[in-house]
């Protein structure tokens, strides 16, 4: 299997999806040096601010008659409900496929390369709020393609965190210009405001985020740091989960999820178990189950005002 280990071997992995899939894939990409350093390792993605200050990358140019180009994705996911394999454990059996290699994996948290001079900027809600003291980054909204991500009670979820925080955290909502983002009260308003990196270094500076399964929970994964992820029953549990993210699911409550994600939306069809004109998997999550497990982190000590 090994035949194709030789000293400076040139790669460049191509993985063309959406920034959380991207930023998982960073996962593989590190074991992949670690277990060949002398190689020459590149990707080509759409979200290359991701890989900024990664020491594992190498450019490469591809028309470099000696450069090898894969393009990589996780095939297994159509059965990881009955293997019970992390996304991460996907992409390295990819790579192993079509590189004809093996290497060992190493953790399933994803890497972000944060820059000395990035750690000493005055974060952005400081700069456009004035705000000095600690907040949750919160994504509230959904891609029109994905609408078995988006949970409908946000406000409510806003409401309560207000609350039971009286002013001490802030709540921030971010995300991209043209998804679907309900106006909120209660929120230091940044969607639109922010590009790929500046979301990163705004989380990297947060106490922690929540939102549904998107890229902002695939940050904290990457900086260990706390996350409420409100997942309903679209996905597989074991696929995307991280030990010290609360992600709160409704598999095994419902048919239609009994054991592993419906997987619907989008191209895949609309959701078959409908309540009150909301997916029934995400009907039976209620906000202050939200705002218990963000306020878990503050009881159990990871966090402090």
């Amino acid at each position: 299997m090994n035949k194709n280990v030789k000293k400076n071997r040139k790669v460049i992995l191509r993985q063309g999806q959406s920034p959380g899939d991207i930023l998982t894939f960073t996962r593989c990409v590190a074991d992949l040096k670690r277990a060949y350093p002398d190689w020459s390792i590149d990707v080509r993605t759409p979200c290359m601010e991701i890989f900024e200050n990664n020491p594992n990358i190498t450019h490469l140019d591809d028309n470099d008659k000696d450069v090898e180009i894969f393009d990589i994705s996780y095939d297994e996911i159509n059965n990881c409900g009955w293997v019970q394999e992390h996304w991460t454990k996907a992409y390295h059996h990819d790579v192993e496929k079509k590189l004809g290699v093996k290497f060992e994996q190493t953790s399933i948290l994803p890497e972000l390369w944060i820059g000395d001079i990035e750690k000493t900027w005055i974060n952005q809600v400081e700069c456009e709020f004035g705000w000095k003291g600690p907040f949750w980054v919160g994504n509230f909204g959904m891609k029109q393609d994905n609408e078995l991500k988006k949970y409908h009670r946000w406000q409510e979820v806003v409401d309560i965190f207000n609350e039971r925080f009286k002013g001490k955290v802030k709540m921030v909502s971010v995300g991209h210009k043209d998804h679907i983002h309900p106006k909120l009260n209660g929120v230091l308003d940044l969607v639109g405001k922010t590009d790929i990196r500046q979301l990163i270094r705004l989380i990297y500076n947060a106490h922690g985020t929540v939102g549904p399964l998107s890229f902002q929970f695939v940050i904290s994964a990457a900086l260990k740091q706390p996350s409420v992820c409100v997942a309903g029953g679209k996905e597989d549990v074991r696929w995307h989960l991280y030990p010290h993210i609360k992600h709160i699911y409704s598999n095994g409550s419902l048919p239609c999820c009994e054991w592993g994600g419906c997987w619907l939306g989008g191209k895949l069809g609309e959701c078959r178990n409908m309540l009150n004109g909301v997916p029934r998997c995400f009907a039976i999550i209620e906000p202050y189950m939200i705002v218990d497990a963000i306020e878990s982190y503050y009881k159990g000590g990871k966090l402090s005002f």
